[in-house]
């Protein structure tokens, strides 16, 4: 399962991208009809000057007589000064008036027409844009052509000026428009980050948490009380399986303790010591299942402090009867100091013994279960001369359960399911590989302790539980 930082991560790479995106389309949508709109206007403003200008000649034509036509100077200089041209011509094409350097019509002329507009596009020079205008001269129709360069309309420069000095604004507005939507976005979402530190916070020892409604927007208090009704659930069904499991495990104690009794008391009989090892196992399932009920309301107190030495040598001392029975030997390798953790010293105690107890029932006899205690880093190790684990089936050797090659042997797959998740509790790590004299070796790494109180005092030495001889096997 993602951690609440990757979730988060993750939330925000997808925000920022679509905030992103959503400013460039919305930027982008708004340039392009702007300069659409922008062109449509430049259009129309062009076509209104050509006409004003054409007007201009046309409205001196009503005046004139019969004659050579000659325009007044400032009709001239008018077009001159802006790099313009215009010409006169009768119904036959001939040429009545032009400005200067203008020696035939400049467009075609169409007679059907009252205004035509065209586009001049001479060798060497900018396209010209024009408009035949059909106006009256003494008592009969001529056309009037004005045309201009493309720019030299003042609504042209306009364009090029807003491209050029006026444009760049986009830049620092989308740039602003991000990072005002990134804010708003992290505010708005503050309620939903709250609560999801709040719900990586439950775990199984602390089930009765809820996230906090006060204050929420209505949209993330519905899904927060939705949540929060969803644990009430959870919660109940998780007590009834923890007080089922914890009661049944507490009301098979006597009985097999009863049965473990009388077995030892009752002459020996054919198969009597394969049935003392089913109660055997019988026994170790019935307290592993007593661990696991324990072991859901785990919490590691900033103030609880363990030995690992003393815990080593507290679960050696604990099967050491078993160890000799079974003709193996225990042995506890440890430093002299003490070697302390920030852990509950009873869950480590019963997640090394469920260690161990696995090793003993898988090394030959007369070899010996290897306990070692590290200090730096704090670590507890279990090494046994067994076939040792399959590469391909170290990882699943500590799910519940789970029955391969090492745990076919009476076991019911629950000892290494319950070390691991202590080791887990009190944030460590465990692992499996091969010892060095071959076989299986577990690894449980643990924090070092960086302050709390002060160490305890006791004796560390290295010890060895040997098989002794056992009368009657």
């Amino acid at each position: 399962m993602p951690s609440p930082q990757t979730v988060s991560a993750s939330l925000w790479l997808r925000l920022i991208v679509g905030l992103v995106s959503v400013s460039l389309l919305a930027v982008g949508a708004a340039s392009v009809a702007l300069y659409v709109r922008f062109k449509a206007k430049n259009s129309e403003f062009r076509e209104q000057t050509l006409h004003n200008q054409a007007a201009l000649i046309a409205d001196y034509l009503k005046k004139a007589q019969e004659g050579p036509l000659t325009l007044p100077p400032y009709v001239v200089e008018e077009f001159k000064a802006n790099s313009g041209r215009f010409a006169v011509v009768d119904r036959e094409g001939r040429l009545l008036a032009a400005s200067e350097g203008v020696t035939a019509p400049l467009a075609a002329i169409n007679t059907e027409k009252t205004r035509d507009f065209f586009v001049l596009e001479p060798e060497q020079e900018r396209p010209y844009f024009g408009l035949s205008v059909r106006a009256p001269f003494a008592n009969r129709i001529v056309w009037v052509q004005v045309a201009f360069h493309t720019g030299n309309i003042v609504y042209d420069s306009v364009l090029e000026e807003f491209v050029q000095d006026i444009a760049w604004i986009w830049i620092p507005f989308v740039a602003v428009l991000l990072i005002v939507n990134l804010i708003v976005a992290r505010i708005g979402t503050t309620p939903l980050r709250v609560a999801a530190r709040q719900a990586s916070a439950i775990g199984p020892g602390s089930v009765s948490m809820r996230l906090t409604e006060a204050g929420l927007p209505a949209d993330v208090h519905a899904l927060v009380s939705a949540v929060n009704r969803g644990l009430d659930r959870l919660e109940t069904a998780f007590d009834a399986q923890r007080r089922f499991i914890a009661d049944a495990a507490h009301e098979l104690r006597t009985p097999v303790a009863v049965l473990k009794a009388h077995m030892g008391i009752l002459a020996k009989f054919e198969g009597h010591a394969e049935l003392v090892e089913e109660i055997s196992s019988l026994e170790r399932l019935v307290n592993q299942l007593l661990d696991i009920a324990r072991l859901d309301v785990l919490q590691v107190e900033d103030g609880d402090v363990a030995n690992l030495t003393e815990v080593a040598t507290g679960v050696a001392s604990h099967l050491a009867p078993a160890a000799i029975n079974a003709r193996r030997s225990i042995e506890v390798i440890a430093p002299d100091d003490p070697v302390c953790i920030r852990g509950a010293r009873d869950y480590l105690f019963r997640a090394l013994r469920n260690i161990v107890e696995n090793a003993l029932r898988h090394t030959p006899e007369g070899t010996t279960v290897s306990i070692m205690v590290e200090a730096d880093p704090p670590a507890l190790k279990v090494a046994d001369r067994g076939p040792g684990v399959d590469a391909d089936q170290r990882n699943a050797v500590f799910r519940r359960f789970w029955q391969g090659g090492r745990d076919q042997k009476g076991g019911a797959g629950l000892g290494l399911d319950i070390a691991a998740r202590t080791v887990v509790a009190h944030g460590g790590t465990i692992s499996v590989g091969d010892a060095p004299e071959g076989g299986a070796l577990f690894t449980m790494q643990f924090q070092a302790m960086t302050d709390g109180p002060a160490k305890p005092n006791g004796p560390l030495r290295e010890f060895q539980l040997a098989p002794q001889p056992v009368q009657g096997l």
